[in-house]
């Protein structure tokens, strides 16, 4: 008689028991704090996948402090060195002015590279990746797997990278899928709203008569 039955509860307890397993490995490091770095990669990752699920924002907040989006002159696939094409918008600002974060999500990288000098790149809902590049300094504290929001400052507008002999802008890219396709970002940028001015209320002047009738001299 074939052992079927046998076999599939011999299979599902081997199963069961490799479970047991890795999940007591795991408490052992999350417990003795050897698996702190380990738990937090696994908490990030999984906050990644969540966002895959969501689908892209299809507006984001300007990323330049006090910077109109009728100021950027669109420069998306214009020609640059060594036959690429310009993937993102150049946003030009003061040196030192604040670079806030377009999108909710969480800071996917940070780090510096012979094109975009200081960069930090936010993923955010579904997958995309908002790069940020030629920053002179970076937010004190940012670090990877920071959660952020439209008003989390990221860093200040620079010259790093192959920006060095130009006037301090942003190059503000957008990708899909991780580091997929770029898209223009143009499009999809709106200004900051600007705070409300802070008003006092008054009572309004009534222009009524008493009881009576009052004549007038003109």
């Amino acid at each position: 008689m074939p052992p079927t039955f046998k076999h599939r509860r011999f299979t599902m307890k081997r199963t069961w028991k490799a479970i047991a397993v890795l999940a007591l490995g795991m408490f052992l490091l999350v417990v003795t704090g050897a698996g702190g770095a380990l738990a937090d990669t696994i908490v990030f990752y999984a906050r990644i996948a969540r966002l895959y699920t969501q689908d892209p924002p299809s507006r984001i907040k300007m990323p330049v402090e006090d910077v109109a989006k009728g100021k950027i002159a669109d420069t998306w696939h214009a020609p640059r060195s060594g036959g690429r094409m310009h993937e993102g918008q150049d946003i030009f600002a003061p040196k030192g002015t604040k670079i806030l974060s377009a999108t909710n999500g969480y800071v996917y990288k940070i780090g510096e590279n012979n094109l975009g000098g200081q960069t930090v790149s936010v993923i955010s809902s579904g997958g995309r990746i908002y790069y940020y590049a030629h920053l002179d300094e970076y937010a004190p504290g940012l670090k990877v797997g920071d959660p952020v929001t439209t008003r989390t400052l990221l860093g200040f507008v620079g010259t790093t990278g192959n920006a060095q002999g130009t006037p301090p802008h942003l190059h503000f890219g957008v990708y899909t899928f991780g580091f997929g396709d770029a898209i223009n970002p143009l499009p999809l940028i709106t200004d900051r709203t600007a705070p409300a001015p802070t008003m006092t209320r008054t009572r309004p002047t009534e222009n009524r008569t008493s009881g009576r009738l009052v004549s007038r001299r003109v």
